[in-house]
């Protein structure tokens, strides 16, 4: 019997959008069904939802949301889409083996609160368990944040934040390879994997080359607030190759050849 993997983001269109390419390309499973769906908020406000009840289940705490957004979008005449209604019809019967929480680090926003944040990455350690939750330093965006396929350390300043999103797309010396995600291939997705955790390995081990084990999401936060924070920067790393490292594991890098080797031959 096939078991549920939850992708839940911070975005309702460019995250869902992002990992629909992803899927396609790469993360895929034989006996595990992918759902992708939003929460509408922001880390901080999960918190918030969170603190009014710790010992909520993090697949209630979802689709409770996804059920208030239904109704009302219902009165808009609008609907949720088809994983968005898969979540919140899934049974006591049906296995979810892991869960995703992949939101932005938004630092820029009334809400943040590094400690809190400190809270949430800690008791989101574990896709298998209560979620593991992956950060995008600063925001989605930063999977564009790329200069070409030499691994390169990016940082950026907090005080630019609110303007990051139309930074990426504009900023001159940004590779346009990377700039559409709906048009990545398995090649731009390779690029954009291997570089991201290379920065997250130097981030962590300073060492700007592919990790060799796994990376922890509250390891990658306090080197950020150790070595870049305090300056008023962050380190750019986005989430979703963060996502594949824990979903494949040590194979992961072999996959990637694999496909590359098809594709060559192909």
């Amino acid at each position: 019997m096939s078991s549920y993997v939850l992708c839940i983001f911070e975005g309702k269109k460019a995250e869902p959008n992002i990992t629909h390419s992803l899927c396609n390309c790469i993360l895929n499973s034989e006996d595990k069904v992918i759902l992708r769906a939003s929460y509408g908020f922001n880390i901080y406000k999960l918190y918030a939802e969170l603190k009014k009840d710790p010992y909520l289940d993090t697949y209630e705490l979802i689709a409770e949301e996804l059920k208030k957004r239904r109704v009302a979008e219902n009165r808009q005449g609008k609907e949720l889409n088809e994983d968005e209604l898969a979540v919140i019809n899934i049974d006591d019967s049906t296995l979810i083996s892991d869960i995703y929480l992949i939101f932005d680090y938004d630092a820029h926003c009334t809400n943040a609160n590094d400690e809190k944040l400190t809270e949430m990455l800690e008791k989101f350690s574990d896709a298998q368990d209560e979620g593991l939750l992956l950060v995008s330093y600063p925001m989605v965006e930063a999977i564009k944040h790329q200069q070409g396929a030499k691994y390169q350390e990016e940082v950026y300043p907090i005080s630019g934040f609110a303007n990051y999103k139309s930074w990426t797309n504009t900023y001159s010396l940004l590779d346009k390879r990377y700039q559409n995600w709906g048009a990545y291939d398995f090649d731009i997705w390779k690029e954009i994997i291997e570089h991201h955790l290379a920065r997250a390995n130097y981030l962590l081990n300073e060492q700007l080359s592919l990790p060799v084990s796994q990376l922890e999401s509250r390891d990658i936060f306090m080197q950020q607030l150790e070595k870049h924070i305090p300056d008023g920067n962050v380190a750019v790393v986005s989430s979703f190759p963060l996502m594949l490292f824990d979903f494949y594991g040590d194979r992961l890098q072999s996959r990637l050849i694999q496909r590359s080797s098809v594709k060559s031959y192909d």
